[in-house]
């Protein structure tokens, strides 16, 4: 097969327009990016329209002039507006989708090798290169082209009706998006200082030029229609239910400490008074507190929301805690669910031996000795969030958490209890515990809780 088999196609990106003002200056729009191309020739304008399908370089100079032509697809490419696809005859190879106007990459390393950062994903019968430091993505429609991109075409074999010269694009190609790893990666904090799944993590959640509010990320409500929305009630836990205490709220809003004075006063405290141990009423009082139901109702969507003393995206409110109590006057040692509707426990059945190791696991975030009288696992039922938000839900959640955890310190602060936020949990514990699906339910934060030691409760220590 000749080199000469081998094109370049060029397209506008999906949902780009022009705009012609009253002046004659023509802008291209593709929310939420907006560039000026200034006065454009009646045959520059018309290759735009053109453009709305693959038309390679020489198609386009068919009826404009070759300068007019390479003045305006190098401002499209400069601009972050223009898909190039390779193909050799009428089979497409690969193509090259920006995400930023274009940016020139660092130099690539030697030897050149893909970035750390780089993840090779499949979508459909196509392959996506991508990476969160890459100014496009490269998509190979033909799956023999994995191997040169693996080695990032310094060194493989020939591929049976894959010209070589495809090879030769497709190496410019990921070096132009940015895919090859550079110096930097290593030698510079601000690039070795990220993780890949981290950084990707980051890059993804956010808003970024290739996202579409409402369509292709945020409250799109995307699974309406395909799936149901998962209901505001956990539907799992129905053992026979533990009525809690609830306080007095109009005492607490007279006797209660100045906000000004709890925030001060807040701590992370890793010790407890193993002889005054928290009582049930306080435990009632904490989560009544925290993470009560207030109201209830439904979106406009027919997803289930309610109202809680912390605040949550769309309402949703995903979060479930599982307090796991060791020491509590009044309650039973072991694991139960917090039922926030009606203010309630919910005794879990779960060998001692998972429950020892899921105390164990969560409490080697505390510094200390110490073991929570109660540990609150915090989990996500995903899917709450996850029917209405697109590609932002798991970042929305861990969100989510850190208001939770300020108001459980607020609280326990307020209530001169110990409380103590944890860092890291072991999240296969925990659905050994429950016996949870763990792509359904799966804990995102632990809190440990316990009462004041006696030098800081007498105001010693």
């Amino acid at each position: 097969m000749s080199h000469g088999d081998v094109r370049r196609l060029y397209r506008l990106k999906d949902g780009v327009h022009s705009v012609r003002t009253a002046s004659g200056e023509v802008a291209l729009a593709a929310w939420p990016h907006l560039q000026e191309m200034g006065r454009l020739t009646a045959e520059q304008r018309s290759l735009l329209q053109v453009l709305s399908t693959d038309r390679s370089a020489e198609e386009l100079t068919e009826s404009c002039p070759r300068d007019q032509a390479e003045t305006l697809l190098a401002m499209l490419s400069s601009g972050g507006w223009l898909i190039t696809t390779v193909v050799c005859g009428d089979r497409p190879l690969f193509s090259s989708r920006p995400l930023v106007p274009h940016r020139k990459p660092l130099p690539p390393a030697e030897p050149r090798r893909l970035s750390r950062f780089v993840s090779v994903r499949r979508d459909g019968d196509e392959f996506v290169v991508e990476s969160p430091a890459a100014g496009a993505e490269v998509r190979l429609y033909d799956s023999r082209l994995a191997e040169p991109v693996l080695t990032a075409c310094a060194a493989h074999r020939e591929l049976p009706d894959v010209p070589p010269e495809a090879v030769r694009l497709l190496a410019g190609e990921l070096a132009d998006a940015g895919l090859l790893a550079t110096a930097a990666e290593t030698h510079s904090l601000s690039r070795a200082q990220w993780s890949p799944h981290e950084l990707a993590f980051h890059h993804g959640s956010r808003l970024r030029g290739d996202h579409r509010m409402g369509q292709d990320f945020g409250g799109s409500y995307w699974a309406k229609g395909r799936f149901d929305a998962p209901p505001g009630k956990h539907p799992r836990w129905m053992a026979a239910a533990i009525e809690l205490p609830r306080p007095d709220l109009d005492r607490l809003r007279v006797q209660d400490p100045a906000l000004a004075e709890v925030m001060e006063a807040r701590q992370s405290l890793r010790s407890y008074d193993e002889d005054t141990p928290l009582t049930v009423e306080e435990l009632g009082e904490f989560l009544f507190r925290t993470a009560r139901v207030r109201a209830t109702g439904s979106d406009t969507e027919g997803l289930d929301i309610s109202s809680r003393p912390y605040p949550a995206g769309g309402a949703a409110y995903e979060l479930e805690v599982y307090p796991l109590v060791r020491n509590v006057r009044g309650l039973d040692a072991g694991l139960y669910h917090y039922a926030p509707h009606g203010h309630r426990l919910h005794p879990i059945p779960a060998s001692a031996t998972a429950l020892r190791w899921l105390m164990k696991a969560s409490a080697a975030g505390m510094t200390g000795e110490a073991t929570p009288q109660v540990l609150l696992v915090i989990a996500t039922r995903f899917g709450r969030l996850a029917w209405k938000y697109q590609a932002m839900g798991y970042a929305l959640t861990l969100k989510h958490v850190g208001v939770l955890y300020q108001s459980m310190y607020l609280a326990a602060t307020a209530m001169r209890l110990a409380p103590c936020a944890l860092g890291v949990g072991d999240s296969d514990a925990f659905a050994e515990a429950t016996g949870l699906d763990y792509f359904e339910e799966t804990s995102v934060g632990e809190f440990a809780l316990g009462s004041l030691p006696v030098a800081r409760r007498e105001g010693t220590g």
